[in-house]
Formats: C-alpha cells, structure tokens, sequence
C-alpha cells in the first residue's frame, strides 16, 4: 500500500520525473515488472498496460522470486536524487512473509539510497517472538540503531504544551505540570487530555487577549482513566452514532482503508457523495486522510473503537462487513479487496448455517489462498485455505470432490512453502486417500516428495517418485548395478543421440503426450533431488528413462536437464561424447526457452563439462547468467551454487583477490539471507582460502572442516572433496608438502564411492602433480614418482586434445622430471619454453608457480 502511495504521488510529477522513473524499473527488473503488477496496483500509472505474463514456478520459489525482484526494484527507485526511507509502525503484528520482505531490503548492501525504519512495542516482543528472531538474523550482517522511546519528561511536555496553545513555555507551565502529573507524560493521553479539556470548556480561547487560558480548578479536578484506550472511548462515546459506526467499522478492518472499500462497506460513493460524519471524525483527529486512504491517528484509537463493539457481537460485525463487501463489489474490483473480504466473512462464519452461502464463501477463500501464494505469503494462504476446507465439512470429497482437491492441493503446498513438514504430510494423505485418479494425486506426490527432499530424506523422497511412476503406469526399476555396469547404461543410452546434429535435433517433435510429460515431470523432480548426491543406482535409471521417452514422445523442459547431466556424468570417460550431449542440452534449452531448469543445466554442462573443451574464465558469462535467471525464478539454491563456480572458477584462473573476495561475500550474504547454508559451506573454502593468501586469516580452513564435518549433512561427502582440495592448495602454496599430500588422501578417500569427483575445473592434475613432485624432491621416496607419472600421463593426454589449455602445463611437468632425474641441460632447457608458455597461455596464478619452480631450479644450480 506504501508503494502504491508513492507511485500515485510520482504520477503526479509530471512526464519528466515518470519517464526516469519508468526507465529505472524496466532496466532493473525488466519483463519481471509484471510479478510486482498485482502487489502495486498503481505501478501500471508509471510502467503502463502489462501485457507480460511471469514465468511460472512452484510454490516454494515464489516468495523468494518476489522478493528479489521487489529488491532490485527498490534499488531501483531509490537514487541519490530520490532516496527513499520506508517506515513501518506496530512491527510486532507483522506476518513472516512481511518480516522476510523487510529482511531482503534491509540486508540489501548494494542500495545506498534506501532507509529502512521500524517502530514496534518492546513489551509484546519477547525473546522467541518472530520479530526478535528475524532482528537477530538481520544484526549478524548489517548494523541496527536501536532507538528506545520512553514518556515525554515533565521539562518536555511544557514545551508540548506550549507548542499547541502557541504560547511561551513561561505562560504554560501551570497547565503542563497538571497534564504531566495526570498522564504520566504518556503523548497520546496527554493530546486527548488536551483535547477533552477544550471540549468540555476547561480550555478556551479568549478573544480579546487573543490567547488561550485555563480553569487550573477544573483541570485539577477533572479525572482522567488510568489507560489510553478508556479515555478514547469516552471521547468516541461523544460522537454521533453515525461517527461511531464508521470507526467501528473500520477498526474491523486494520489500522486503514482504502476509500472505495469505505464506500463498499457503507454502499455510499464517497468521492460524489458528501459524509459529513466522516468528516467529523477527521476533525477530531481520531483519522487522517491520505489521498485515498483513511488511517487511524494512532492503533490505540482502533482498540478503543472497536472495544465498543460488544464481544458477543464482533464476529456478527465481521460478518455483516464482509457480506456488504460481497455485495457491493463488481467482479473487477473483488479481486482487489478479496482478502479482507475473506478475513471478515471468516470471522462470522460459525454463524452461517446456509450451506450455498458456506459453498460460496470457501470458494472466495480458495481465490484468495491462490492469490496471497502467487504474493508468496504463504503464512496467510495457508489461513485461508484451511478456512475454506473447514466450510466444507464432513463428506466433502463426494459432494465437491473438485473444490476439495484444489483447496487440499494448494493448501498442502502452502503448508510445505512455511516449513510446515509434519503438517504437509498429512494435508498429502488426505488428497491421495480421496483423490479419483493418478493425475489428481501428482501435485500431493510432487509436494511429498519436495518435503522430503528438504528435510534431506533422500530414501524417502526416492520412494514416493517411484510410487507416483508405478500408478503413472512408467516403473522404474532400480537395481545394485555395479558402476560399471551403470556406466555402460549410459554409454548405450548416449549413442542414440550422440551423432545427432543441431538441425537433427531441431526436427525432433515437442512432446505432446499430456501423460508423457507427467512421467517427465516425477522423473526431473526426482533427478533434481538426488543429483547433488550422485549416488549412479538411481540417478542412471532416471536419466535414461527420461532420454528414452524424449526419444520416443519428443523434447520438453526436463530433457534439457537430463541430457545434461549425462553429459556432466560422462566426461570423465568419454570427452567427445559428452561434449556432443550436452550442446544438444543447451540446443533444447535455447528451442523451448526455458527459465525454471536453466540454471541447473548451465550448472551441469559449464560448471562440470566445458572447461574440457575451452578456457575456464570462457565461462564466468554464463555462471553469471544462470545465477540472474536462478533468483528471477524463485530458485536460490542453484542460484548460489553457479555464483559458487563463478567464484571457485574465478580464483582459479588467478582473478583479483581483492575483488574476488568483495564477490564471495556478496555471495555468502545471499545463501545466509536466504538460508542456503548447506550452499555457503561450499564458497567458503574458497572464501578463506583468498583470506589467507591476502594475510586475513589463518587456519581457518582447517576450523571449518572440524565443524562441517561435527554435523550430519548428507551432503558432506561431494562437499568434502572441494573441502580438501582448497586445504592441500593453501598447504602446497605455503610449502607444507607434508600437508598437502594427507589433504590429497583425505580426498581420494571422501571421493570413493562417487560417479564424479571435484576435478577442480579440469586442473586437479596439474596442482596434484605439484604436491607430487614437491614430495619426491622432499623424501625421495618411490611411491611419488608412480603417482608423478598418473599425473604426467593425464596432462599429456589434455596437452594432446586441446593444447591451447594445457601444452604448458605439461612443459613445466616435464622441466620438472627432469630437474628430479638430474637432466640439468633439458631442465633448463624445458623450464625456460614453460615460462614463456605460461606467459602466453596460463593464468597468472600458474604463471607465478613456473616461475617459481624455475627460480628455484637455477638458483640450485648457482644461475
């Protein structure tokens, strides 16, 4: 409502001012304007006719999309020119999803521009409220000023009271020690006090002296109630009932109310149509009027109004309200106040005994839960949700089986959106005890399975996909294949499409089988949560049945991801092959335009694919991209997974440390803002890696790995291997060889069981080389020259398919054997064609380490 506000007053700034404006929102947040259009009715005044829909995503990725959109259209809005400072009363009654939208801006380092100001009441806030949560979280990343109001001093208030009767501190002290003593000094009473004593004439403007002057006698005797709210119901009691009426209607309503909803409730146009009551409470300061917008002066004023309402009578009051509402409004402007609508109707709904008008109020509640989730306030579609199942009663299913599977549906997604996972599984259980057929069940199984997922109950959330493809009539068989044996399924798998070419691909047909794409769609869900597990038994299965239906049925949005995570398993055993897969991946992506998986299909093929065929950095573009895409949809695990390899990638290819690590933070403070810990655990190895080679930190790594690994992630064991790989790096770079090599170990043995291990861009070979060589320089030990040759053979074989990206490497490796078997003549000799090959080709953080090596090397030999 705030911004609606301000967007009517900037209309009102002529076209100069709506022109920067509209340029400002369309550059931020582009085709996304069309999310914010039905949360800020008055942005079509600045942007004009939406005719963009938004992309679609669940239910969970709502609220994260719209936060981060109304993030960047924020910083927007908010210029050096134009800042904006938003203040919000009574925090300790707002609703989470209120509180995580606060959170998102707040925590927003980027804006400059942008004030945030609360004001809540410190005696309703204990330590477990949401509010002293969310404040906590809020104070660990950005610095709170806490500001404690207390009652105006006895020395204040005369300057309070002087300042109203526009008169010298000197000449009012007499009164302001009366009002002092009588209020205690609290501002509210003290203004109504004020008030009450000119209303009763104790007060008066004498207009000769041309100054107001006091009875000292009748003020000292007038009593005044011992709390806010009675003194306010004394001074509403004195209104005419037709004032009493409206306040007590619109204390119903909150603290204010849009004009045309005033209207709606009273069946008067009040913009044509005079109301001199409404005018009258105005006049005495009990409501301000904003534009449009009706306001209560203060929130004790709404709890005196609506204490007149007898409490035996409140929920009939509710109830009235809601059905003149209901009357009133046109289907246009229903949607508009669909929510309070529904909040009073269900207020007075145990008074309803009509079973059409019970019918007809759980369907308002079924539109107005689908709008508050396409808002992602889930907390108060979940209210409105089960309010509407409750409406149905007893035998629902067999009377209204449609109403009750839409309301059971959207209600078990709303309950799995707040975290509400006990809940959701029974919400589940109930859609699949009554629902007719396997189409009805699929969204109950799909939100089955996603709590599961992020409860981490993998086996769990493998049985019910394997359930929902049973009853699809698609069972997938998951068998103890050796990994082998799953490989080889793959392998054949991929040669029905690997000689395929792009116009091939183009010819293929888009999957039309409305039963088929259901089958895509468990399968892609399934595969979407077991993939950071790569455990083969069931991801080869659900890969190869999603490339045979696209073979046979043709392309849609899940085989884009499919292929390329055949692609991602594959590449360390068959390059070409993979290569080929997974630029069909990306050919599918870009044919369907697809936005909900592209993140994680850039994820497979450019963070685990393309640094085999091009140079690392090519690829920094892309992560990037897939990062924007990943938080315009709602999905901020894979967003901060590709930022990851943005900044993994990006150290790696020896980027700026300094900026790099004003990057990794900026990441870090979106996974925590967001919650994604198990995510901000995988850039901080790279993280404190940069700390401690700028002198920042130290041992921090080895800190962070006692912790992880104190936990029970079921992630740990892919997360382990970037883990080790950062520790045996910073032990290698500092020269503790020794270190380094037991990091390797601890690697190779985390690493065992997975399909793929952490390769580090296609570079594990180079750096485990270094730590080999280092060893065998150090102990003379055998066992380092075997290892030296795994290593060499695996950069030979790099060199020889591509050796723009590896040919010196491979030089500085063969300098190095030969320093080692004392060939001082081709040591030197390779050592100088390594420098001047890394000064061509390599980064400059390799580039340092051949230096290095060389230096080293001639200074041995008194060069």
């Amino acid at each position: 409502q705030l911004f609606s506000n301000h967007f009517a007053k900037v209309a009102q700034k002529g076209q100069e001012r709506i022109k920067q404006t509209k340029n400002a929102i369309i550059e931020a947040v582009d085709s996304d304007i069309s999310v914010l259009a039905q949360a800020i009715p008055t942005l079509s005044h600045i942007i004009g006719k939406l005719d963009i829909a938004p992309v679609h995503v669940s239910a969970a990725e709502l609220e994260n999309r719209f936060n981060f959109i109304f993030e960047k259209f924020v910083r927007a809005i908010a210029t050096p020119s134009h800042p904006i400072v938003l203040y919000l009363d009574d925090l300790q009654w707002a609703d989470a999803s209120s509180l995580n939208l606060i959170k998102t801006l707040v925590m927003d380092t980027k804006n400059k521009n942008f004030l945030f100001v609360g004001a809540f009441r410190d005696d309703e806030v204990n330590d477990e409220h949401p509010l002293a949560c969310q404040l906590q979280f809020i104070g660990e990343s950005v610095s709170i000023t806490r500001i404690k109001t207390t009652n105006i001093s006895k020395a204040s208030m005369n300057d309070f009271v002087s300042d109203i009767l526009q008169m010298s501190p000197s000449s009012t002290t007499s009164l302001a020690e009366l009002v002092y003593r009588k209020t205690g000094g609290n501002g509210l009473i003290a203004t109504q006090f004020i008030q009450t004593l000119w209303y009763e004439g104790s007060l008066y403007f004498l207009l000769d002296s041309n100054k107001w002057t006091w009875d000292i006698k009748a003020v000292e005797a007038k009593s005044i109630p011992e709390d806010a709210v009675e003194l306010l119901v004394e001074k509403i009691l004195q209104l005419p009932s037709a004032a009493r009426y409206i306040l007590q209607y619109l204390s119903c309503i909150g603290s204010s109310c849009h004009e045309s909803t005033l209207g709606l409730i009273t069946g008067q146009v009040l913009v044509s149509v005079p109301f001199p009551a409404l005018d009258m409470i105005i006049e005495e300061g009990l409501l301000i009027k904003e534009g449009i917008e009706y306001k209560f002066a203060h929130d004790q004023i709404q709890l005196a109004a609506y204490s007149l309402i007898p409490v035996n009578k409140r929920d009939c009051v509710h109830l009235q309200i809601g059905s003149m509402i209901l009357k009133h409004a046109s289907k246009e402007k229903l949607d508009s106040v669909i929510f309070i609508a529904a909040d009073q109707l269900n207020r007075g709904t145990k008074f309803i005994i009509d079973e059409d008008q019970k019918l007809q109020i759980a369907k308002l509640n079924l539109r107005a839960g689908e709008k508050a989730m396409s808002l992602g306030t889930f907390w108060s579609a979940v209210t409105y949700l089960k309010s509407g199942i409750d409406l149905l009663g007893n035998n629902s299913w067999a009377k209204m089986y449609d109403l009750s599977l839409q309301l059971h549906s959207s209600y078990a997604k709303s309950l799995y959106s707040i975290g509400k996972f006990s809940e959701t599984g029974q919400a589940v259980s109930m859609i699949i005890m009554n629902a007719k057929s396997i189409e009805d069940k699929l969204p109950a199984y799909l939100t089955l399975m996603k709590t599961f997922a992020a409860q981490k109950k993998v086996a769990e959330t493998i049985k019910i996909g394997l359930k929902a493809l049973d009853e699809l009539g698609e069972p997938l068989s998951v068998s103890n294949k050796t990994k082998e044996e799953s490989l080889g399924i793959l392998f054949q798998m991929k040669r029905h499409f690997e000689g395929m070419t792009k116009e091939q691909l183009k010819e293929l047909k888009i999957m039309e089988n409305p039963d088929k794409i259901t089958v895509m769609m468990v399968l892609d869900e399934l595969l979407l949560h077991v993939i950071y597990y790569l455990e083969e038994a069931i991801i080869v299965p659900i890969i190869t049945g999603m490339m045979s239906l696209t073979l046979t049925y043709g392309i849609c949005e899940a085989s884009s991801f499919a292929f390329a995570t055949v692609a991602f398993l594959l590449v360390d055993f068959d390059r070409e092959g993979a290569c080929r897969i997974g630029d069909l991946a990306l050919s599918i992506a870009e044919r369907l335009d697809i936005q909900n998986s592209l993140p994680r299909v850039y994820l497979s093929f450019y963070g685990g694919v393309h640094h085999y065929f091009e140079r690392t950095e090519d690829s920094l573009e892309y992560h990037m991209k897939a990062y924007e895409t990943a938080m315009r949809v709602g999905d901020v695990r894979n967003a901060v997974v590709n930022r990851y390899f943005y900044c993994s990638k990006s150290f790696l290819c020896g980027k700026e440390l300094v900026s790099l690590k004003n990057e990794c933070e900026s990441t870090m403070e979106v996974a925590t803002r967001y919650k994604q810990e198990s995510k901000k655990i995988l850039i901080l190895p790279v993280y404190k890696t940069m700390l401690r080679l700028l002198g920042q930190s130290d041992n921090s790594l080895q800190k962070i790995e006692e912790i992880i690994k104190s936990g029970s992630n079921p992630e740990w064991n892919i997360l382990s291997g970037v883990w080790f790989f950062y520790r045996f790096l910073v032990a290698y770079i500092f020269g503790d060889y020794d270190v380094a090599a037991n990091m390797l170990e601890q690697k190779r043995e985390a690493e065992e069981r997975l399909v793929r291990k952490f390769k580090a861009f296609s570079t594990i070979d180079f750096w485990e080389g270094l730590v080999f060589f280092a060893m065998a320089r150090k102990t003379k030990e055998q066992k380092w020259l075997h290892r030296i040759q795994e290593s060499l053979s695996n950069v030979r074989k790099q060199a020889q398919s591509l050796p723009a990206h590896f040919q010196h490497r491979l030089l500085l490796f063969e300098a190095e054997i030969a320093n080692i078997t004392g060939d001082v003549e081709r040591a030197a000799e390779k050592y100088e064609l390594a420098v001047n090959a890394f000064d061509e080709y390599g980064y400059t953080n390799e580039q340092a380490i051949a230096y290095e090596r060389a230096g080293d090397f001639f200074v041995s030999q008194h060069d």
